[in-house]
């Protein structure tokens, strides 16, 4: 073989290599990108996880109910043979609102005092009726507020600010920031709550308290019962807040 062909051939196995060397670097260099799509959007993906877009993790509110139907206003302040006050509610009711308006502050007054023992029970029926997710997102939100011990206050916010035009719903700023700051979340409890509305952590707990409403038979919001027997709302609202009061001690005295 002459010189010149080897010299040739050479150069020809030479270039082969650093064919197959180029070839290996990019198929490495594929994989490791591969690796890093994988992980950039596996990151994405957790993090909106944790921004609400999946329930997670699941909360019970510390002051709900044995059977978890519902939250306690004032546990542990009712005297031995207080009447059970329980309000069936929907936060995009108009008449619950009325009804709010109206007694909620004798409620939970007597509440307060021990004259009652007063359990809120969250249902969300509306968001079908209205085509929107504000009585889940609100009852999530008040079943947060649980936990800094403003439930009441934070209940009581959401019925304050309920829009004129039913069907409206609440924003996320209410629900967040307006509605906390108005019952006196602050601090540590704020972030606290921001955490648990965001992660939808009582999600199922209020998904809950709704199923426990209809399997209770209540079709309509409020639906008041005290000891289990449920009022005439006509005669409720006829009355005053007085009169409410008197007829729901007159329960004890009968009970």
């Amino acid at each position: 073989m002459s010189e010149s062909r080897r010299e040739a051939l050479r150069r020809q196995q030479q270039a082969q290599a650093r064919a197959k060397r180029t070839q290996r670097i990019v198929i490495v260099g594929a994989i490791v990108l591969a690796v890093i799509v994988v992980g950039v959007f596996g990151a994405i993906f957790l993090s909106q996880l944790n921004k609400g877009g999946a329930v997670a993790s699941a909360a019970t509110p510390p002051n709900a109910t044995a059977d978890r139907s519902g939250i306690v206003v004032n546990p542990g302040k009712a005297t031995q043979g207080a009447p059970k006050v329980e309000i069936f509610l929907d936060y995009q009711c108009p008449v619950c609102k009325q009804f709010e308006d109206t007694f909620g502050t004798t409620l939970e007054d007597m509440a307060s005092k021990g004259e009652i023992e007063l359990v809120y029970r969250t249902m969300t029926f509306l968001d079908n009726n209205l085509h929107n997710d504000s009585s889940l997102k609100a009852g999530i939100a008040a079943a947060c507020s649980d936990a800094s011990g403003k439930y009441a206050a934070y209940h009581d916010a959401i019925f304050a600010s309920q829009p004129e035009q039913e069907g409206t719903g609440y924003t996320t700023q209410q629900l967040r920031v307006d509605f906390p700051a108005a019952a006196g979340i602050t601090g540590d409890a704020l972030s606290a709550f921001q955490n648990c509305y965001d992660s939808r952590a009582t999600q199922a707990f209020v998904q809950g308290t709704d199923e426990a409403a209809a399997k209770a038979t209540v079709t309509s919001t409020p639906t008041i019962m005290v000891n289990g027997t449920k009022l005439d709302n006509n005669k409720v609202f006829q009355g005053t807040a007085e009169a409410f009061r008197q007829q729901i001690l007159s329960t004890k005295a009968n009970g």
